[in-house]
């Protein structure tokens, strides 16, 4: 058995948004800082729909190491996201960009840790 479609959906449309706000985050200037704020508000949603469909996919919850292990994993991810957002508002990420990149290192890493669980145990490469 397997992850069914709608987690298999939420992972993929998750990966997608994730990499548009890194790729953004790379050159907030002040000609697209308003599409960064736009980002962060759709990452977080985007946190909260990825959320609940590991919560509410058959075959990962009936694994419940497999599935305590990706909740830890992706909380962790979004606390980190959390962290770097309430830390740095767009205008420093925009003022200050090597700063912002030294800043983000900690959600990506905690990222690639989601992402490389997702792939041993859901089969799945973002």
């Amino acid at each position: 058995m397997a992850i069914g479609a709608e987690l298999t959906q939420a992972l993929r449309s998750f990966a997608a948004l994730e990499q548009e706000i890194v790729d953004l985050g790379q050159r907030v200037e002040p000609a697209n800082a308003m599409a960064f704020v736009r980002m962060r508000r759709q990452l977080v949603m985007g946190f909260a729909a990825l959320s609940s469909a590991l919560d509410r996919d058959a075959w990962l919850t009936s694994q419940s190491e497999v599935y305590q292990r990706g909740r830890q994993l992706f909380s962790a991810f979004r606390a980190a996201n959390s962290i770097n957002q309430a830390n740095w508002p767009v205008i420093m990420a925009r003022d200050d960009p090597k700063g912002y990149e030294v800043a983000a290192r900690p959600v990506a890493e905690k990222s690639n840790a989601f992402w490389a669980w997702a792939e041993q145990e859901l089969g799945f490469r973002r």
